[in-house]
C-alpha cells in the first residue's frame, strides 16, 4: 500500500497542503502530523482577539470534522522523532512508524529566547501561550514588552486596551525596523504612544530578573523599569533539527528550490521554515501567513506534476488599535534607496515605494481596497504616470486602468 504524503507540523502550512492536495485531487493516503492536541488554528488571532478577551473560540483552519470528511488523518498530540529518507519513513515520539511517499516539513519556527531564566518571562507563539499570558494579566498593573516589532506591538496594543501599563524596548533607532518603511513606522509609534505605552528604543537588555512581586530590567544606558511580568517579542528561530538530523541541508531553515523540494526528491519544506531561492538566488525565509499557503500550494502542485501556481507579490498584515496596516513587495531595508511617496486613500493612507516611476512597494494604513490595487500594479512591473505619482490622493480609477489587461491577480486580503 502507498505511504502518500506525511506532513510534519499542523500549522497553517501543514494544514493547508493537506487541504490543497484533496481539493486537487490527490487520491492517496495524507497524514498530518502535530504536537499541539488540537486541530490547525489561524495564529494571527492570538495577539489580538483571543488575548483581549480569553473567552474567544480559536479560529479552525476549518471544522474539526471536515479532516475526516477530506480523508485526512489527523495526527495531534504527538511529534516526529525521526525521519528515514532511505527507508521513506517517519518515527513518532510514541513509537509508531509512518511510511511515506512523499514528506512534507512544515515544522515552523519557534520564538527566540532571552538568555535569562525569568519566571515572569512570557511568549507568544501557541495556544498555550495566549492562555497563560491572559492568566497573568488578570491582577497585572503594568508589563515589559521585549521587542518593537509586529509580535511585541501587536500584545502592546491589546494589553493596553486592556488597561495594563507597557513599556516597550526596542534594540534598534526605531520600532518596526526589519520590514516597515520608517513613515509607516513612525504612524504607529505616534498612536501607540498616544494610547499610553512608553517606547524606549536604541536600547537593549543587559539583565532580567525576578524580583518579589514582578520583574526588574537593567538596560543598556543604565535606566532600570519594573513591571508586573514582561514578554518576549524579538523574532522566531525555524524548526530545522529534524530535518537536519535527517540530513538535510540547512541555511537558516530547510533549503529548498522552486517547487519547495529539497535536495530528496521525496522530501519538501513549506512556510516559515523553508528557505527558498530569493530574487538574488540566495536562499530566503518568510514568515507570513501569506507564505504558509502559497508555499503549500507550490508544494502540492509538484507533487501532483502540476504547473506552479503564479507568482505572487509578498504582502502581510496587522492590525493595531482600530489600524490595518498591510505591506506589499519592497518595504523593508532593501527600499532604503527608494522614494517613498505619500497619498490619501479614502479615510486612511497609502505609502507608495518607488524605484524611478516603478512601484515595487507599497503600504497602507486603512486602506485595504487600494492596497489590494497596489499589489497588483507590484506583480505587474506597473510604471506609474508622473500626475499619479504627485497626486495627493491614490487614484483608484487610474491604477485600474494601468492593469488593462489585468496583472496575476493576488489573494484577497483579510485578517
Amino acid at each position: 500500500m502507498s505511504g502518500g504524503v506525511v506532513i510534519i507540523g499542523a500549522g497553517q502550512a501543514g494544514g493547508r497542503a493537506a487541504l490543497t492536495l484533496r481539493e486537487k485531487g490527490y487520491a492517496g493516503p495524507v497524514t498530518l502530523i502535530g504536537d499541539e492536541p488540537v486541530p490547525p488554528y489561524e495564529r494571527p488571532p492570538l495577539s489580538k482577539d483571543m488575548l483581549l478577551d480569553p473567552a474567544t473560540s480559536p479560529t479552525w483552519l476549518v471544522p474539526e470534522d471536515a479532516w475526516a470528511a477530506g480523508d485526512i488523518r489527523l495526527i495531534t498530540g504527538r511529534a516526529a522523532a525521526a525521519v528515514d529518507r532511505a527507508a521513506r519513513r517517519v518515527r513518532l515520539d510514541d513509537g509508531t512508524v509512518l511510511d511515506y511517499d512523499h514528506l512534507i516539513f512544515a515544522t515552523g519556527s519557534r520564538p527566540r529566547r532571552l538568555p535569562f531564566q525569568v519566571s515572569r518571562l512570557a511568549e507568544l507563539r501557541r495556544l498555550e501561550d495566549v492562555e497563560a499570558l491572559s492568566v497573568r494579566a488578570v491582577d497585572a498593573r503594568s508589563v515589559l514588552v521585549i521587542g518593537g516589532g509586529v509580535i511585541g506591538l501587536e500584545v502592546a496594543a491589546t494589553l493596553v486596551q486592556k488597561g495594563l501599563g507597557v513599556t516597550v524596548i526596542e534594540i534598534g533607532s526605531r520600532l518596526l525596523g526589519r520590514n516597515f518603511p520608517a513613515p509607516v513606522a513612525a504612524a504607529l509609534a505616534e498612536r501607540h504612544a498616544a494610547e499610553g505605552v512608553i517606547l524606549l528604543t536604541g536600547v537593549r537588555i543587559r539583565d532580567l530578573s525576578d524580583t518579589a512581586d514582578g520583574v526588574s530590567a537593567v538596560l543598556s544606558d543604565g535606566r532600570v523599569i519594573t513591571a508586573d511580568f514582561a514578554v518576549a517579542g524579538i523574532g522566531v528561530v525555524p524548526e530545522t533539527g529534524l530535518a537536519q538530523a535527517a540530513g538535510l541541508v540547512i541555511d537558516d531553515g530547510i533549503v529548498v528550490d522552486h517547487d519547495m523540494r529539497t535536495a530528496d526528491p521525496a522530501v519538501f519544506a513549506i512556510g516559515d521554515v523553508a528557505a527558498w531561492p530569493g530574487p538574488d538566488g540566495r536562499p530566503l525565509r518568510c514568515e507570513t501567513w501569506q507564505n504558509a499557503n502559497i508555499t503549500a500550494e507550490r508544494a502540492v502542485a509538484a507533487i501532483l506534476g502540476n504547473p506552479l501556481p503564479a507568482p505572487e507579490t509578498p504582502w502581510f498584515w496587522t492590525d493595531q488599535y482600530n489600524l490595518n496596516v498591510q505591506l506589499a513587495g519592497v518595504t523593508g531595508p532593501e527600499a532604503d534607496g527608494a522614494r517613498i511617496v505619500s497619498q490619501a486613500a479614502g479615510a486612511g493612507r497609502l505609502f507608495l515605494v518607488l524605484d524611478g516611476d516603478q512601484l515595487i512597494g507599497a503600504a497602507g494604513i486603512n486602506a485595504g481596497r487600494d492596497m489590494a490595487a497596489c499589489r497588483r500594479l507590484i506583480t505587474a512591473g506597473a510604471r506609474l504616470p508622473a500626475g499619479m505619482i504627485a497626486a495627493g490622493s491614490f487614484d483608484a480609477k487610474a491604477a485600474r486602468d494601468l492593469l488593462r489587461p489585468a496583472a496575476a491577480s493576488a489573494r484577497p486580503a483579510y485578517a
